[in-house]
């Protein structure tokens, strides 16, 4: 009797020792839901990239590039850089694959880069607001860096791999972008 009772309490004890140890299937779609989240935060800021990049270019194409003209949309990739910051800030860690996060922030960094270069000679070899975009662009790739641990060799080895995009991104006074990434 007394071992029934021994084994019926250690069955209970051990059962829901089990129950409470696993893992709840919360955390599993929280991790999920951030993954998703980056992604979808990379996402608005390469179309918002886009669109700034356009009106850049576009100048540069006219020739009507200049520092009254340029100043305010680099203001947007600015403003684009610090919301995608602060979004990516407020999520955990992810495991997601780092794959396609690291495309979409080279796709971003091309896309500054061809811009940018299109009106640097109307510019006069100056890109207005250039060390404030650097650090708008570090502070995004350090929260990628943060959530995705090893991203940032990624985007180091990829932008290297690249060609002349790493020049480019020092030609154009984002030189700190690039030594926040290890290069």
């Amino acid at each position: 009797m007394f071992f029934a009772r021994f084994f019926a309490v250690f069955f209970l004890v051990a059962f829901f020792g089990f129950v409470a140890s696993v893992p709840s299937s919360n955390a599993v779609v929280q991790k999920r839901q951030d993954a998703a989240d980056i992604m979808t935060t990379l996402t608005k800021l390469q179309s918002s990239i886009e669109a700034t990049s356009a009106k850049i270019t576009s100048h540069g194409q006219a020739g009507t590039a200049t520092e009254a003209n340029v100043t305010p949309l680099v203001d947007e990739y600015v403003d684009a850089f610090r919301t995608a910051s602060s979004s990516l800030a407020s999520l955990e860690t992810s495991s997601q694959s780092a794959g396609d996060i690291v495309t979409i922030i080279i796709a971003i960094l091309k896309a500054i880069v061809a811009a940018l270069e299109s009106v640097l000679e109307d510019l006069g070899s100056a890109i207005p607001g250039a060390s404030i975009l650097a650090d708008a662009i570090n502070e995004l790739l350090k929260e990628v860096g943060t959530l995705l641990p090893g991203v940032l060799s990624l985007i180091a080895s990829l932008l290297s791999k690249v060609a002349g995009l790493l020049q480019c991104l020092a030609n154009l006074g984002l030189s700190s972008s690039v030594s926040s990434v290890g290069l």
